[in-house]
């Protein structure tokens, strides 16, 4: 019996606390064991079939893996796989979202949304935080079938390309792979890939919502993370008009010092010929208008007054 308890408390350790009834037929525990260690109180139940260890730590992860452990070789998906990749806008979401086979289905269990996948051979499993996920490609195309517009799913591949999680080509593969069955989210997956290919990708959550409020306003598409060398100096510009030499810089949250302390960088982007305009995160919430306004001009300006 010590044995037994040795072998769930090293399993339960890799698993947030959580084990399921196929582990334990696996080293055998019987089904008077399991009775007897619920009446004890030694063990939980969480779902029908998966079990936890008294007193193990309740997290978020935790549900997660306890979700994955419903049915044999599931895994989280979706948008629960988002932000176990810490994809930017994805936080730890309510209802956890688990990937089964086809006809792998089972009843409904409270907290748990199940998606059955046609193509689970192309799921790409790995692990985060020890949790069995989608591979983050997947992952991606997955999110594009979850959010109701581009917005977050740009936000994804944004991130999976700033942070190098996926090559182009692997994101690229992924499409074609899955286009072929008719997956859900591929329109979606396909346009936010034409849309970023090719290009530098936003840094921040600041940069994406900038970049959509003057799209939103008509303004002509922005250059991300545009570099330019200056006087011997390379410089990295949030947002760009090359053409024009316009160069839009964003200041975060908690920095409404803005750019005095780089006076430097500023200065020698101006004598270089750059019009430089300055926006703080403030700005953006209280005067969304005023910054439209001022790009506006910018664009006016160096555009002969057109």
């Amino acid at each position: 019996m010590q044995d037994l308890d040795r072998r769930v408390a090293a399993l339960a350790k890799t698993q947030h606390g959580h084990f399921s009834s196929e582990q334990l037929d696996a080293i055998g525990a019987t089904r008077r064991t399991r009775r007897h260690r619920l009446d004890t109180g030694r063990w939980e139940g969480v779902h029908p079939n998966v079990f936890r260890l008294a007193g193990a730590p309740l997290t978020w992860e935790s549900r997660v893996m306890a979700g994955c452990l419903t049915v044999e070789g599931s895994l989280a998906s979706h948008l629960t796989a988002g932000h176990l990749w810490g994809l930017d806008t994805f936080g730890p979401v309510g209802i956890v979202d688990v990937l089964v086979p086809r006809h792998g289905r089972p009843r409904r269990r409270p907290g748990i949304r199940y998606h059955e996948s046609l193509a689970f051979e192309l799921r790409g499993e790995t692990r985060r935080y020890g949790i069995p996920v989608t591979g983050i490609a997947r992952t991606v195309l997955d999110v594009c079938a979850s959010v109701d517009d581009d917005f977050r799913a740009l936000a994804a591949v944004d991130e999976t390309r700033r942070r190098s999680l996926a090559t182009w080509d692997e994101l690229w593969e992924c499409l074609i792979l899955h286009a072929r069955r008719g997956r859900n989210g591929i329109t979606r997956y396909r346009r936010v890939l034409d849309r970023r290919w090719g290009r530098s990708v936003p840094h921040n959550q600041f940069a994406r919502l900038a970049e959509r409020l003057f799209e939103d306003a008509g303004l002509p598409e922005l250059t991300h993370e545009h570099q330019v060398t200056v006087a011997g100096h390379r410089y990295r510009i949030d947002l760009a008009y090359p053409d024009l030499k316009i160069a839009i810089e964003l200041d975060g949250r908690g920095h409404e010092t803005l750019f005095d302390e780089d006076p430097i960088r500023t200065n020698r982007l101006e004598t270089a010929g750059w019009l430089v305009l300055r926006f703080t995160w403030r700005r953006l919430i209280e005067d969304p208008g005023g910054m439209v306004a001022d790009v506006h001009l910018a664009r006016r300006l160096r555009s002969g007054g057109r």
